[in-house]
């Protein structure tokens, strides 16, 4: 049996390991998907720890993955890209970081119908989510603002992504949003952590008529912006479908093989 491991702080509220270790069940396969909580001055013994041959990789999650790669041997084109790690993998005994937030944003939009191509959307956040939503968005030719609680962060996101390759789409830097703020976006994209709490990403703001709206806060019960999107009929789509697609990918490095979606979905708390 091997392990697969959840690497952050906190992580006792995932939902991952119900998912993943239902898709070991499914392949019977004899690996085990296991929490491990990390602070960060403990973050070079845990990945060193991810070299023993009884270990497949692990998930990297807040507030880790934009440090993480300067402990592995390797990082892939996308982690560098978006300069964050969410998933490490073994190749030939070498740790090597990649970040599946983009495919699992992509997938969950598809699934959904939601295209984005030509339309203007608000990304909220500036931290790893961030970025690997703001990566996918321009490539599908969106025209993207972002807006972070400190502006500071938010301007070098910008920077950050300046050279990634768009198609016909736009990135900026906007406040962050007021009552009538929304009323220029076709798209809301919630990428920070408001809503795991239980909290309201924005309070009092209006989400006009034809908005539709990405929460990739994935928890057991709705986010009150999910579940205000839906209350007015609005286009939601859910974190945990994020969630779903990411970590389908991240099975696929782990194991060399499909993941078994439906019963990955079928361990969630509840239908997406």
């Amino acid at each position: 049996m091997a392990s697969v491991f959840l690497i952050g702080d906190p992580v006792a509220h995932s939902l991952s390991p119900a998912m993943q270790n239902a898709a070991f069940a499914a392949l019977g396969l004899p690996h085990r998907y296991e929490l491990l909580r990390t602070e960060e001055g403990d973050l070079p013994a845990t990945i060193a720890r991810l070299r023993g041959e009884d270990v497949l990789g692990a998930n990297v999650t807040i507030p880790h993955k934009e440090r993480v790669a300067r402990l592995l041997d390797a990082t892939e084109e996308e982690a560098l890209r978006i300069g964050a790690v969410n998933t490490i993998f073994k190749r030939a005994g070498a740790l090597r970081g990649d970040n599946t937030d983009g495919i699992g944003f992509a997938a969950a939009l598809a699934e959904r119908g939601l295209e984005v191509a030509g339309r203007r959307v608000l990304v909220l956040g500036a931290g790893g989510a961030a970025r690997a939503c703001v990566g996918q968005l321009l490539r599908a030719g969106a025209s993207v603002a972002i807006a972070n609680r400190t502006p500071s962060r938010a301007q070098a996101l910008r920077a950050a992504m300046r050279d990634l390759p768009a198609t016909g789409g736009a990135l900026s830097v906007a406040a962050w949003p007021g009552p009538d703020a929304l009323a220029r976006y076709d798209v809301l994209v919630n990428a920070t952590a408001l809503g795991m709490r239980g909290e309201d990403v924005l309070p009092g703001v209006p989400l006009r008529e034809g908005l539709a709206v990405v929460d990739v806060v994935a928890i057991a019960a709705e986010t009150p912006l999910i579940a205000h999107a839906r209350a007015l009929g609005r286009v939601a789509v859910d974190g945990l479908l994020m969630l779903l697609h990411q970590g389908a990918q991240a099975f696929r490095l782990w194991t060399g093989v499909d993941a078994p979606l439906a019963a990955m979905r079928a361990a969630l708390p509840r239908p997406v």
